[in-house]
């Protein structure tokens, strides 16, 4: 019994991997549930040339999770660069700075994936897919002069 357990184990362990590591299409491609577990808001107005930080919350309990990562590109990245993500004061965050990692816009979303075997993911549609974020960040001077009343 314990032979045949093994090898499934660490068939399990490196399909949950690759989901998250390497194959970002199939991520895109797949239902999750809608649920309140997992939070974020997109920070509003996104300025040009300023770091932000994308924060996100989880209502997962911390013994349950395994890895929360952020995926992200930029148009002059093709491929979504992942970066895991620690806790810090109550919720989890990344630095995106556009010096490090320029483009004219961002595309990301967050997934997170529990020993249980269970995954979650936002943002996603009424159908249950992946629909990352997309931010164009503004030039701040046209933000102002728009909203100022003249």
């Amino acid at each position: 019994m314990i032979r045949w357990f093994i090898p499934f184990l660490f068939m399990t362990v490196s399909v949950i991997g690759q989901e998250i590591g390497t194959d970002t299409e199939s991520l895109l491609k797949r239902k999750f549930s809608s649920t309140t577990k997992l939070l974020h808001k997109p920070p509003r107005p996104f300025f040009q040339g300023r770091p932000y930080n994308l924060e996100f919350f989880s209502d997962l309990p911390k013994d349950s999770v395994e890895t929360l990562v952020l995926l992200f590109k930029t148009e002059e990245n093709l491929e979504y660069r992942e970066v895991p993500l620690e806790p810090y004061r109550g919720r989890y965050r990344f630095r995106y700075d556009p010096k490090l990692y320029p483009g004219e816009e961002i595309t990301y979303f967050f997934v997170a994936v529990t020993k249980n075997a269970g995954i979650y993911a936002i943002p996603v549609n009424g159908d249950g897919k992946l629909a990352p974020y997309y931010i164009r960040p503004v030039d701040p001077i046209k933000y102002y002069e728009s909203i100022t009343p003249k």
